[in-house]
């Protein structure tokens, strides 16, 4: 079970897409993941071990008897999986096998040395999600010994011999092939949709075969964007992203490269979305509210005029420009562009627009990895930038609302975004493995995200 879930994340991080541009993430699996997978891995290859082989027939006195034949345990002490360039993974691993023979109701103990060697490789189904099977499988028995008999093995000793040379070899690839082809159900847990907002999803898909070099294999994931369960066209991007040589931490397992233009599209699907927009009302019957005509009025003397009661202030910020992220070594901001306009409650509970305000928000986004989802918080870089775009109260100095607009806009906006950000995106996987150790590297238009795997048992 070990080796089939962690193979199968090795192969899986995948889902089908459609559309003018598909941004991507890029997965590379090191040399580190497939050491842990070996040395972890072998553990369940020996239990799969355990079997009870065909009857070996003697025949005897005219007719064949039945002869039981069984492998109760095994120790594989070398289990090695390495990248064969261009091609899949090949497994090597050396050991032997405990077998037991009962000869007319005597017990004799065999050990069998044994060295498997398999190539697994990687093809699509036509769902998009990924196929694993092995290409070949070769298994070797070597010295055979005796380690305990009963009376009536040397009549039996050379067909023996070939019964295991013949039988165990087969048995030894068909069990080691049952593994590798029970990644394929695991793989299939990736397939869904994984909640990205309030009404929007993320799902991946895995669209040409891995990219593989004797240190490491990488994988292009599409990504496809749902907003209210049917996916979105996002706009083309003209942009080109080459995945540096090394990026990450060099002991990292696995490392998740996300380039600007993935994000521009996360971004671009919360504006669609509405969910960075932001609505901040003030309450009826509050004595302290700063969001009333009554204190607005007291800075433009035409509000008083025209709302001689007081009455709740509404401010509507609604994002007007898609989200522009800028990603460099080490730092990564955001700057948002909102129409903000500014609305009395009259008193037949009508909204009237009283001035509207263009506003950019220039925000440093902290980037951390929470369980399997990318998460970001904000921080303000500079201070909020106001520029009045329209007025139903006539003409009026900006600078005297100025700080009465950003108090009330700034930590409203920083809550909301902190919360929508918190929810994170799922990071590709599929079902029992976490992320440990993780570490976030910023670089020019990328992100990259290193850690290390940890399979539940």
């Amino acid at each position: 079970m070990f080796l089939v879930c962690t193979l199968g994340f090795l192969f899986g991080m995948l889902v089908p897409f459609c559309g003018a541009y598909s941004p991507r993430i890029v997965v590379r699996i090191n040399e580190a993941a497939l050491d842990y997978v070996a040395q972890m891995g072998r553990t369940s290859f020996q239990n799969a071990l355990k079997i009870r082989l065909p009857d070996l027939l003697d025949l005897k006195e005219g007719y064949f008897q039945r002869t039981p034949v069984f492998i109760l345990d095994s120790d594989i002490p070398h289990f090695n999986l390495k990248f064969i360039p261009n091609y899949g993974i090949r497994l090597s691993a050396a050991g032997h096998v405990n077998m037991t023979v009962i000869l007319t109701k005597n017990l004799h103990k065999l050990r069998v040395a044994i060295n498997i060697t398999a190539d697994i490789v990687v093809t699509q189904a036509t769902t998009g999600s990924p196929l694993v099977g092995v290409s070949l499988c070769k298994s070797i028995p070597e010295d055979i010994t005796v380690i305990y008999r009963e009376d009536g093995l040397k009549e039996l000793w050379n067909p023996i011999l070939g019964y295991i040379r013949i039988i165990l070899p087969d048995k030894l690839c068909s069990k080691l092939l049952f593994l590798v082809e029970g990644l394929n159900v695991y793989l299939g847990t990736m397939i869904g949709l994984h909640p990205l907002g309030p009404e929007s999803q993320i799902s991946y898909s895995l669209t040409d075969l891995p990219t593989i070099t004797k240190e490491h294999m990488s994988l292009n994931i599409n990504i496809t964007f749902y907003l209210l369960g049917k996916p979105i066209i996002l706009p083309p991007d003209v942009s080109s992203f080459s995945l540096p040589q090394r990026v990450g931490s060099r002991n990292a397992m696995v490392n998740f490269v996300f380039p600007k233009e993935t994000l521009d599209s996360i971004y671009f699907l919360m504006q669609k979305s509405g969910s960075i927009n932001l609505d901040i009302t003030g309450q009826l019957n509050s004595k302290n509210n700063p969001l009333a005509t009554s204190v607005l009025g007291s800075l433009i003397p035409e509000v008083q005029h025209q709302f001689p009661k007081s009455m709740p202030i509404t401010m509507k910020a609604r994002i007007s420009t898609s989200p522009s992220p800028t990603i460099h070594r080490n730092r990564t901001s955001l700057m948002l562009n909102y129409l903000m306009e500014v609305l009395a409650i009259s008193s037949n509970s009508a909204f009237k627009s009283l001035f509207s305000l263009d506003m950019v928000v220039e925000l440093k986004l902290n980037v951390t990895i929470s369980g399997k989802k990318l998460q970001a918080s904000v921080s303000f870089l500079k201070d909020i930038e106001l520029k009045v775009n329209s007025s139903n109260v006539g003409t009026f100095d900006l600078s005297r609302v100025k700080a009465l607009m950003i108090s009330m806009v700034k930590k409203s906006l920083s809550d909301h975004l902190n919360a929508l950000f918190g929810l994170g995106v799922t990071l590709p996987t599929i079902a029992k493995v976490s992320y440990i150790t993780p570490e976030v590297f910023m670089y020019e238009d990328s992100i990259v995200v290193s850690c290390g795997l940890h399979i539940q048992n």
